[in-house]
């Protein structure tokens, strides 16, 4: 048996019909950088693949960001150089939009992100002949056969120049960039969005797809558009399972489920999209861990009666915004979010008596100004009030009150309960951490 099949196996089991005839689309898998979520994805895609066994899954992850390489134009000096970005024309991902002109689209998604410009350059689709030679494809496909092989980027330069007396801005463009690291990934991101459309819409080219796989697609995003990010893609799911329901309903078949696994190790991304598929009472929602002693990957199912994996993800994430100072109004909708389950996996229905032994902002007194249930009442209340007032939608940053009562909120609740707490600052790749392990060793 391969190293993840028992995973691969546990994820598909998650989208079977249950005895009422529910179902879920979408399994949400929260795992912590190096455990291996990236080769996971990889086993998937390829899970019970044989040479003539059509692709199955449509995944993003590291290896589809390597289908995007740069050509810099090395030869020439900086003045005449041509930065192009390349894309693989020989993935079977790359080749199913042939004739499809997502020019449109992808500006549509990337001006939510960043206000980079682009052109995509099409050529001809080339296929090997019956000799195993290369040749285009015929004049009267000619249409048909074009796919995206390059693109360019440029970016606009607004200034104020004052023309007949007024102030004019003035939109000077820059032509022949080369991107960051972090927009390149948000452009390869939308340009798999593009790809997801076509899957959905019914291209012929993905007709055997069944599965949807999506790894850490978020590097390199500030919380709010972390936020928007999440928002776009649970929309996504939400209603692709909505759509199939309706067809179920209707007494009408359905050729295809379109299953999504959503795989991630950034803690806000994760809650966003939980908050996002509240309404899917048969959601899957898992913790990937690494058995240390035995060097073996462990899928444990995040029910409502085991619920610590999810609370250590989200005791991990506020713990970041407070060493970042970067606390906001959703963070007390965590919090609450953490104390209801904790409260609930200890039998109680209300969260108040994890509060028990709790200081006012950490301080201790020798005559307390307030009583022991007062100190209760009062955070209590707290969370209450900011738990509402924060939505994911409108982040605000915390004022400096706020900070201090959440701050004292975690401090209180990780002594306590002596929470063990990993870094989410390692932003780097599975590869990399892999890597140093390696040379540590």
């Amino acid at each position: 048996m391969a190293y993840n099949d028992n995973i691969i196996k546990a994820l598909r089991r998650c989208f079977d019909k249950d005895e009422s005839d529910r179902f879920t689309n979408c399994a949400l898998v929260f795992a912590y950088n190096g455990t291996g979520k990236t080769r996971l994805s990889y086993d998937f895609a390829h899970y019970e693949r044989g040479e003539e066994t059509p692709q199955h899954t449509l995944y993003y992850n590291a290896y589809t960001e390597d289908l995007f390489t740069w050509d810099n134009d090395l030869d020439n000096n900086e003045n005449n150089r041509q930065y192009k970005l390349k894309i693989n024309t020989d993935s079977a991902l790359i080749k199913g939009l042939a004739g499809y002109d997502l020019t449109a689209d992808l500006h549509r998604y990337l001006q939510v992100f960043t206000d980079i410009d682009f052109k995509l350059h099409y050529e001809k689709l080339r296929k090997e002949n019956s000799e195993g030679a290369e040749s285009e494809e015929s004049v009267d496909n000619e249409k048909e056969s074009e796919i995206p092989t390059y693109v360019v980027f440029s970016k606009k330069n607004q200034f104020v120049q004052e023309l007949n007396g007024e102030q004019v801005i003035i939109d000077e463009p820059i032509e022949n960039i080369k991107i960051s690291r972090g927009e390149e990934r948000l452009f390869v991101w939308c340009f798999f969005r593009c790809i997801m459309d076509q899957v959905l819409g019914g291209n012929d080219a993905y007709k055997d797809i069944e599965y949807i796989y999506i790894d850490d697609p978020m590097s390199s995003l500030d919380d709010n558009n972390v936020i928007v990010f999440a928002a776009q893609l649970y929309n996504v799911i939400r209603d692709s399972l909505q759509n199939e329901r309706n067809v179920i309903k209707s007494g009408r078949e359905l050729s295809r489920r379109i299953k999504y696994v959503i795989s991630t190790h950034h803690a806000l991304f994760f809650h966003v999209m939980m908050h996002g598929l509240s309404n899917d009472i048969k959601l899957g929602r898992y913790y990937l861990h690494r058995d240390k002693q035995n060097d073996e990957m462990i899928l444990k199912n995040m029910s409502d009666k085991t619920p610590f994996y999810y609370n250590v993800a989200m005791m991990s994430e506020i713990q970041s915004a407070i060493q970042k100072d970067k606390l906001y109004t959703y963070h007390f909708t965590i919090m609450r979010s953490v104390m209801e389950k904790m409260a609930e996996f200890f039998g109680h229905f209300d969260y108040r008596f994890i509060l028990d032994g709790i200081n006012y902002k950490g301080n201790i007194f020798d005559e307390p100004a307030f009583s022991k249930g007062e100190l209760i009442d009062l955070y209590s209340r707290i969370v209450n009030v900011f738990s509402h007032q924060g939505s994911f939608f409108a982040p605000q940053e915390m004022n400096e009150d706020n900070k201090d009562s959440l701050t004292t909120l975690f401090n209180h609740i990780k002594n306590k309960y002596r929470f063990i707490l990993p870094d989410l600052n390692d932003e780097r790749s599975e590869r990399e951490i892999n890597d140093s392990k390696k040379k540590k060793k």
